[in-house]
């Protein structure tokens, strides 16, 4: 109801305000703000869709470095598949004189940093390898394995179709217990482990339904979970479909743009089409609302209008029915034989004759007559896979239409009267929704709160051009400090706050002008090396420079050469990690081309490529601290002493450790 102190003109039935509910078949979401929708059948199942978005299929895996995917082919032997992070092909793990040969039929793999765990249903073991498969690590007896997983704590969890819950072994394959699991759950179908230390399994019943069940390591116990809660506990795994046939991929193709790769459980690529998507749960094809009796408060109310904000996707339809009274309690008159397909649902109080029908329309004129109170009712119908959603009702009461700012005269005639209201009705509501938008449109420019496919657009009247990888919250934080970089635009602070806000990491910019020695004085002035003032001898000068000893420049001022070197030029320093890739690398060009002065000219560095002392050093940003490898004398490599080596005793020597700047000879032989 609206909250102001006149009296009150509209009432709202939706989740926060309440839906004034009587009688609610076939429907749910009545507590949600997402809506009201057709029900499903089963309605303790997940919907396998939603949960192929968070936890893979037990023969897929991700995890070792960035966009890299392992599966357990279903193959006949079977073999581990790795995918190539850069060509997108899924090659052997071991080539075929290496293959170890001890996979039979593998079902599941788990990764978690170099560590590489499957499940060999054939062998009656898990095999546990270390070095991303170069040495085995265990071997652990289990019975019909199914899904496998690693945990963040260091322990292994194996599923099986003989146990009544979940395996833990640790890393050399000691057992340490079992974490239990409702009798009568189901076969377990996934398994997976959480960065917040839950352990989620889903199981299948007989039918085909999915149930989901989470535990902790606190608490080791598995218990009925909700869809909901995975986003919060894991990554997403860009699966789009997957069938006996094969699965799908979604990942970041040229430019940002999401691309699908389709591929068979052997590895091989197929068509998107050949791959049918997971078929959500079953939905009800009807479903029916009837309100409590609405008090307008004014007696003998004229009803206005109901407008409905509802989404129709296709195959769905949504009929409204209204019908006024004088009395919340009218008798009880109606036949629900006379429904027909809904005689199975009551039909309200009033009788069904009194009732106003809108089929197929979101926005009804109320043609009743006078009566205080309003009955609604929504029927909303389906095919069986797809729902109408309604998220909100609005009644409009008394009614008011610009007949009022008419001359009397359009009123003598009460059928004109009748008439003239709802002709002039039809330009009221494209007038009100006008100005309503109008109302509306400065929360268009809140970049935190507004619709997220609004976005593009807003960030085109402020001249900026979203990445398509760019996920939601980044592109909202931008335009919020979109005032604050233009202020700075053109700076050095204004060129870092921007690359921080697009990479999450902050840049060192280096101004190379500010580093020339030319006119240095006091603590980095050094006699002999650095000019105050006079002749220059870096450039060749006819009767005054000595012949071979300067390069020849054809250009330019030389007594302005101290004054240009290292003028409007700067270097961007990243560290490690941030825009490593090619990709990442073009993005952060075309950032500071964006934000960079036209007249300067800078210089991209991304570190993590070792250390090199000198007036370039930006410890922390280009510089990986790590063991230098030990020195080798002889042909193979040569070390000239005092410039590049380190002389090291060994780890079983008396001084272990790196010593820069003095040798230790004679502690250590070279056959050591």
């Amino acid at each position: 109801m609206s909250c102001v102190n006149a009296a009150p003109t509209f009432r709202l039935l939706d989740a926060w305000v309440g839906w004034d509910r009587a009688a609610g078949q076939g429907l749910t979401g009545f507590d949600e703000p997402a809506g009201v929708r057709l029900a499903p059948l089963l309605p303790e199942g997940a919907d396998p869709a939603a949960l192929l978005a968070w936890l893979p299929p037990p023969r897929l895996a991700r995890g070792g470095r960035p966009r890299t995917w392992w599966l357990a082919s279903d193959e006949r032997p079977a073999r581990l598949l790795r995918r190539n992070p850069c060509t997108g092909a899924w090659e052997p793990l071991w080539s075929p004189p290496c293959d170890p040969g001890l996979l039979v039929e593998a079902v599941a793999v788990a990764v978690r940093g170099r560590h590489l765990a499957v499940a060999d249903r054939g062998a009656g073991r898990v095999w546990v390898w270390s070095g991303s498969g170069g040495r085995l690590a265990a071997a652990i007896p289990v019975s019909r394995p199914v899904a496998v997983a690693f945990t963040s704590w260091g322990e292994l969890l194996v599923a099986a179709e003989e146990t009544s819950g979940v395996l833990r072994f640790g890393p050399g394959g000691d057992p340490r217990g079992a974490i239990p699991l409702l009798a009568g759950a189901g076969e377990v179908e996934r398994l997976a482990a959480g960065r917040d230390c839950a352990i989620w399994l889903v199981t299948r019943r007989a039918g085909g339904v999915l149930d989901l069940w989470r535990a902790t390591r606190q608490e080791p116990v598995f218990r009925p979970a909700a869809v909901a809660g995975l986003a919060a506990s894991l990554s997403p795994t860009g699966l789009v479909a997957a069938s006996d046939l094969g699965f799908c991929l979604s990942e970041p193709g040229p430019g940002g743009v999401p691309a699908i790769h389709c591929f068979t459980w052997r590895g091989c690529p197929v068509t998107e089409g050949e791959v049918e998507p997971s078929a959500p749960p079953a939905l009800e094809r009807r479903g029916q609302l009837l309100t409590l009796p609405i008090d307008s408060g004014i007696a003998r109310c004229r009803w206005h209008r109901v407008r409905i904000d509802a989404d129709l996707p296709s195959g769905t339809s949504l009929e409204v029915k209204v019908a006024a009274s004088e009395a919340p309690d009218p008798p009880d008159q109606g036949d629900p034989g006379r429904e027909g397909e809904w005689s199975q649902f009551p039909a309200g109080l009033p009788h069904p004759q009194d009732w106003q029908r809108a089929p197929g329309v979101v926005d009804v004129l109320v043609r009743q007559p006078p009566g205080r109170y309003l009955f609604l009712c929504l029927r909303l119908l389906g095919d069986g896979r797809a729902t109408p959603v309604v998220r909100r009702v609005r009644l409009d009461f008394p009614r008011v239409t610009s007949l009022e700012l008419l001359p009397s005269v359009y009123r003598e005639d009460p059928r004109a009267e009748d008439f003239t209201e709802r002709f002039l009705s039809l330009f009221d509501a494209s007038i009100e929704d006008l100005d309503g938008l109008i109302d509306r449109f400065p929360a268009l420019l809140d970049g935190a709160g507004v619709d997220e496919r609004v976005l593009p657009w807003l960030g085109s009247f402020l001249d900026v051009a979203f990445e398509a990888s760019w996920p939601v919250e980044r592109r909202r934080a931008i335009l919020q400090a979109v005032p604050r970089l233009y202020r700075l635009r053109g700076t050095a602070e204004g060129l870092a706050q921007a690359v921080e806000l697009v990479f999450g990491v902050r840049p060192a910019i280096q101004e190379l002008a500010a580093e020339r020695r030319w006119g240095a004085v006091g603590r980095d002035g050094r006699l002999g090396a650095v000019r105050l003032f006079g002749r220059a001898r870096s450039r060749f000068r006819l009767g005054a420079s000595a012949l071979s000893a300067a390069p020849l420049v054809a250009h330019g001022d030389p007594d302005r050469d101290p004054l240009a070197s290292g003028a409007h030029r700067f270097r961007v320093l990243m560290p490690a990690g941030a825009a490593s890739t090619a990709e990442g690398r073009a993005r952060l060009e075309r950032l500071v081309e964006s934000q960079k002065p036209a007249h300067t000219l800078a210089t991209v560095r991304v570190g993590g490529r070792g250390l090199v002392l000198g007036t370039g050093t930006a410890v922390g940003i280009d510089t990986a601290l790590g063991p230098l490898a030990a020195p080798v004398l002889g042909a193979a490599g040569n070390v000239r002493l005092g410039r590049a080596s380190v002389l090291w005793a060994g780890p079983r020597g008396p001084r272990s450790g790196f010593t820069v700047g003095a040798a230790i000879v004679g502690i250590q032989t070279l056959s050591e």
